[in-house]
């Protein structure tokens, strides 16, 4: 609840251009904190330092194990500085649109999926593929 305090009122305040100064307060470490903050400022676009990261939410369209796979590429893109934008998405209907307006960025499909860059298919790779060419292509970047 504090970071949806948090993202509200500060986020409202910096999107008119009110203050230069956050302070992101929750009931956690301040390292959670300072993340927080950083994630705010990025939702903005005022920071343009590491991962922009956008999933879409499952429905009955999902044919992989898209919750795992974004989880993961979370969790391995965390300390990564490069200012991207990732796209994970779960179905071929409104996932290629997505993907392709992300730098790079996955379209899952029936046990496979599509690998994005900057607007171009790569290539369509196997489900148990998918992350590690995705990683293997932000390496790149």
């Amino acid at each position: 609840m504090g970071l949806i305090k948090s993202a509200i009122g500060i986020g409202s305040l910096l999107q008119r251009g009110i203050g230069d100064t956050i302070r992101v307060s929750l009931t956690a470490d301040p390292v959670q904190e300072v993340a927080a903050g950083f994630d705010i400022l990025k939702a903005l676009n005022l920071r343009q330092e590491g991962i922009q990261f956008v999933s879409c939410p499952t429905c009955g369209r999902t044919r992989i194990d898209l919750i795992r796979l974004a989880d993961q590429v979370e969790r391995r893109l965390k300390g990564c500085k490069k200012p991207l934008k990732v796209a994970v998405m779960g179905c071929v209907v409104n996932g290629p649109g997505e993907a392709r307006e992300a730098d790079i960025g996955i379209a899952g499909g029936n046990g496979e999926g599509l690998l994005f860059k900057k607007g171009q298919i790569i290539r369509k790779v196997p489900e148990r593929e998918l992350l590690d060419c995705l990683m293997q292509e932000i390496e790149k970047m």
